[in-house]
């Protein structure tokens, strides 16, 4: 119970961080669209896109190698991830900037290219960010992690409006992210008090790479995830299919914000669980809860709302969002239920696994958006995503393999009425608005209401 309490009030933390920014986001956002427009907005997003998927795969692994350790790293280990990940960055900066002018042709988006060039330079702002964010977070300091966070976003705005109000189109937002990466790069070492050198170790580097390649091959995978927008929609659609997509993915990762805190409280709580498949059934199931509720409630507000409030606030430029949202959400829904499964199994060090389930996922993403996006435009982007759905039938069998049966019947109910809600959203007004009342409906039963009081009860104390 002491570490239930204590993941559970540090999660805590770090949501009303991302509650906080969220709330600096969709101000910042409003302003950026509304004043650079949808074409700039998807040069942007089609640049980012592909420099986003070097951010996720630079680390190769190295953050969850430290993270997972179930013992404390040594000095030696988070200077030699540190060596690492600078000759990694090097050799990303340098493919992307010799590159530019190739992926500006493949995507059909030449203005791209000088993007691509200034973007490339904050791969390394992001991902030498690791050992001192692990540090931190092994000391579960989520409470600095969640500052530190919060005002390198800020400084993100700071930037980026200004830019924007100036005429600097697309560059607003390339800017205000090479700022916000250098001041969270700097805050992670300034906090941390962990001090590094560079080193090389051979039977080191070995041990990292070994676990990191494992997962890093799973996640390469799953990061292709971030170019179908960018080339696919880009290529079959142009610039201003991006920006719709871009800002809807936007949008929905936004309120989905609780899915990355609870992945990240998992990959330090969970470990310290070991192998008691008992206690890890039940913290799935906790967490697959907690997941849908965090995730299906804020998309659900939104959704309800979402017709009045693009209109009004991104302007009636931005209305083709609203074909996708729906569909969009329900597969970040999906995601974020399963995503304790992929966390224990990476925990397990079955990343093979997880590994063959991103193939599937992928596959099934990548050949729907290739056949869709053509003949339905964004639309087929939306539908694409509805296709991954029926990968994680896989990761249930996998899981279960490991470590037994779950029990689906508590997270079912609220992950269904969250679903109904979303289609009906597209509806007429009354039924979109009366749509609400269907979340009463679990209340009915006292178990429920006993789960959601004591989750009030632990954030008192």
């Amino acid at each position: 119970m002491g570490l239930r309490h204590q993941a559970f009030k540090g999660g805590f933390i770090m949501l009303v961080r991302q509650g906080l920014g969220i709330l600096l986001s969709l101000v910042g956002v409003i302003f950026i669209t509304r004043v650079i427009g949808p074409t700039d907005y998807g040069l942007f997003g089609a640049s980012s896109g592909i420099v986003i998927f070097f951010y996720r795969l630079a680390p190769l692994g190295l953050n969850i190698y430290l993270l997972r350790k179930k013992t404390n790293p040594e000095q030696q280990e988070y200077e030699q991830a540190f060596t690492l990940l600078l000759c990694i960055n090097i050799i990303c900066v340098t493919a992307i900037v010799l590159g530019r002018q190739f992926i500006a042709q493949l995507l059909k988006l030449p203005d791209v290219a000088p993007l691509l060039g200034i973007l490339a330079l904050t791969i390394p702002l992001s991902t030498l960010n690791v050992p001192w964010v692990v540090k931190l977070e092994r000391d579960l300091n989520y409470q600095r992690v969640a500052y530190i966070e919060l005002i390198s976003q800020i400084g993100y705005y700071l930037v980026a409006i200004p830019l924007a109000l100036h005429g600097a189109g697309a560059w607003s937002p390339v800017f205000g992210l090479f700022t916000q990466q250098g001041s969270q790069l700097a805050l992670n070492y300034w906090s941390s008090n962990l001090r590094l050198n560079l080193c090389w170790h051979p039977n080191t580097i070995r041990t990292m790479l070994n676990y990191g390649f494992g997962y890093t091959s799973s996640m390469w995978i799953w990061e292709l995830r971030t170019l179908v927008n960018p080339v696919i929609v880009g290529r079959f659609a142009g610039a201003e299919a991006v920006a719709f997509v871009a800002l809807c993915i936007r949008l929905v990762e936004m309120l989905s914000f609780a899915r990355a805190v609870i992945w990240r409280l998992a990959m330090a709580a969970l470990a310290k669980l070991g192998d008691d498949k008992t206690r890890l059934r039940k913290s799935i199931q906790e967490g697959m809860r907690l997941q849908v509720l965090a995730v299906g409630l804020p998309m659900v507000g939104f959704a309800l709302v979402a017709p009045v409030v693009l209109t009004l606030v991104f302007g009636k430029d931005w209305n083709p969002v609203l074909q996708i949202f729906p569909l969009i959400t329900i597969s970040y829904l999906s995601y974020a239920v399963f995503n304790l499964h992929c966390s224990v199994l990476y925990l397990q060090g079955k990343n093979l696994l997880v590994t063959s389930f991103n193939l599937i996922h992928i596959t099934l993403f990548i050949g729907s958006a290739f056949l869709l996006v053509p003949r339905l435009g964004i639309v087929g982007y939306g539908w694409a995503e509805i296709c991954t759905l029926a990968s994680y039938f896989i990761l249930h069998f996998y899981i279960v393999r490991e470590i037994g049966e779950l029990n689906y019947t508590d997270v079912a109910i609220w992950y269904f009425i969250i679903v109904i809600i979303l289609i009906l959203s597209t509806f007429h007004d009354v039924a979109r608005y009366l749509s609400c009342l269907m979340l009463l409906l679990p209340l009915a039963s006292t178990k429920e209401r006993k789960n959601l009081i004591s989750y009030f009860q632990i954030l008192k104390f």
